[in-house]
């Protein structure tokens, strides 16, 4: 059924519904609007930090928190990348360096960096970054793809702002190697 057969129909019978009915419809046609609201509003927003001299852009919908970064517990056998876990709201979270997963030195606690919070495939998962920058609107036509090159692994990548910088736009799922995958699905004591 089309939009408009809908609306019609809808409103040829309004006036065979009840008063109570009618309030009914109106209370969940308020809460729709919120829900898609609310739901638009944050679907284009992007939470912007800076790694290794570059901005980067993450779906807001993804970030949990962010927060100093925690005393981290290495993993043995680990991608470099993967730093460790450390304790955060009292479970043990497995941490990105950023900075070593684009191939450069890690992340040093500088008084800016941090640790993004995120939930990757149903888990948290900690990103540390050089600093935080801000929240962005980003539109969807203002992300062009990003070009694909030869012998370089950047899936991560899935678009580019370009504004007064460039911003790279970031799936943090694409961000873990399958190994660490594989880690991410053991249970979190053993871990540690």
């Amino acid at each position: 059924m089309q939009i408009d057969e809908l609306r019609r129909e809808i409103t040829d019978r309004l006036p065979t519904l009840s008063d109570e009915q009618v309030e009914a419809l109106w209370e969940y046609m308020q809460i729709l609007t919120a829900a898609d609201v609310d739901a638009l509003e944050n679907s284009n927003k992007y939470l912007t930090f800076f790694c290794c001299d570059q901005v980067f852009g993450m779906d807001i919908r993804q970030v949990v928190q962010i927060i100093g970064i925690p005393p981290i517990t290495p993993l043995p056998e680990s991608s470099a990348h993967l730093r460790g876990v450390a304790s955060v709201r009292d479970d043990m979270i497995p941490v990105v360096d950023l900075r070593v997963r684009l191939g450069r030195d890690p992340v040093a606690d500088s008084g800016k960096s941090c640790m993004v919070v995120t939930n990757v495939q149903d888990r948290s998962i900690g990103i540390l970054v050089d600093a935080i920058s801000n929240v962005e609107t980003i539109l969807p036509e203002e992300i062009c793809p990003p070009p694909r090159q030869e012998g370089h692994n950047a899936d991560y990548v899935t678009g580019i702002v370009k504004r007064n910088t460039v911003i790279l736009l970031v799936d943090v799922d694409a961000l873990l190697t399958a190994g660490d995958i594989d880690l991410l699905n053991m249970p979190a004591s053993s871990l540690v």
